[in-house]
């Protein structure tokens, strides 16, 4: 499994296009905190905004990036590694290697998170510098109606980016069930839009897929539990009936 972790997580970035997606996505992210820290303002919702400092600036930041790594950058990212290796026809010659066949999907699995990782530190520590040199480290403040200091607050920050995290995985979930019922990547990433978009009218309570951020901030304001719930849900559905199919599919056409 190491082996097979390994083996895709170099195919992934000796791909030209993951690196330049990679840079894009870094130069994007630095214009959004430019204008984010020139606004001075950060927004919770219709409601609620409060002044940026430096420690609730990454997680504003994390809110204007989280559209376009949602919508864009993943879907591209999971959709190519999950789709091409398939169309090309590569998979024939994979499969021939001594190793069970949810081990490559559960190898791709792995690289993926580890990708998605890759971008939330970028967000990261774009957020915690123009934070540090920009904005002033107020040590006690206001954030969503509750007083917070330093300390609290950074444990907000991991408590954000973990959860943002955990929805990314369920996109992944998506994106890979999808992959293995339709092998064409431009289909498989429209209809996983679509699917994000469709979730807005199921339930509002699925509304994390498109609203994030904003949905973790509500979370963590209240003692609602249904992201959580929801989102073990999709996980749990998503990766294992894929593996199912992954495990009967033909590969041979």
């Amino acid at each position: 499994m190491k082996a097979l972790f390994i083996s895709e997580w170099e195919r992934l970035w000796s791909q030209k296009k993951s690196k330049w997606m990679i840079g894009i996505f870094t130069v994007i992210v630095l214009l959004q905190a430019w204008f984010l820290r020139y606004y001075g303002v950060g927004i919770y919702n219709n409601d609620q905004q409060v002044p940026l400092n430096t420690w609730n600036f990454p997680w504003f930041l994390l809110k204007e990036s989280s559209f376009l790594l949602t919508l864009i950058f993943m879907p591209v990212f999971f959709l190519n590694s999950l789709n091409v290796e398939y169309n090309s026809g590569a998979y024939r010659l994979f499969l021939i290697r001594p190793f069970k066949r949810k081990s490559f999907l559960i190898s791709k699995w792995f690289s993926l998170a580890l990708m998605v990782l890759v971008h939330l530190l970028i967000i990261l520590g774009i957020g915690i510098a123009f934070g540090f040199i920009f904005l002033k480290p107020d040590n006690d403040f206001t954030f969503y109606g509750q007083q917070k200091n330093a300390i609290e607050a950074i444990l907000y920050t991991v408590q954000v980016y973990g959860l943002f995290f955990i929805i990314q995985m369920c996109c992944l979930a998506l994106a890979s069930l999808i992959s293995v019922i339709i092998s064409n990547a431009v289909i498989s990433f429209f209809l996983l839009i679509g699917l994000y978009v469709g979730c807005l009218y199921v339930s509002s309570q699925l509304s994390f897929f498109l609203l994030s951020v904003q949905s973790i901030f509500h979370t963590l304001s209240t003692t609602s539990n249904s992201l959580y719930i929801f989102a073990l849900i999709i996980m749990l559905v998503g990766f294992g009936a894929c593996v199912r199919i992954w495990s009967k599919k033909e590969f041979t056409s």
